[in-house]
């Protein structure tokens, strides 16, 4: 029996999988509650990296959505500047953009 903690972490679901979050996009009031959906997944399996965040929201909506999201420049490795300190978006700012 493996008692190590990361073996037995939750795997983010498939893409159109029944337990993957959703998002009608007919309902846009809804989107938060898509993403406190995806923040609860990415607690339970572990996810802290940006980066890979901001991959698993844009993997379960649709194509359309998924392309115009990649397109804000929040959501790539863009560097904006804050205080003359470069650095990338993190996740919590590209959600909000």
């Amino acid at each position: 029996m493996n008692n190590d903690p990361v073996a037995r972490r939750a795997r983010m679901p498939p893409r159109n999988d029944t337990t993957a979050p959703k998002w009608d996009e007919s309902c846009p009031r809804e989107l938060p509650q898509y993403f406190k959906e995806l923040e609860y997944l990415f607690a339970d399996c572990g996810i802290t990296d940006d980066t890979q965040k901001k991959e698993y929201a844009s993997r379960y909506v649709s194509y359309d959505t998924a392309e115009t999201w990649l397109g804000l420049p929040e959501f790539g490795d863009n560097i904006m500047v804050d205080n003359d300190a470069p650095r990338p978006y993190n996740y919590q700012e590209w959600k909000a953009a």
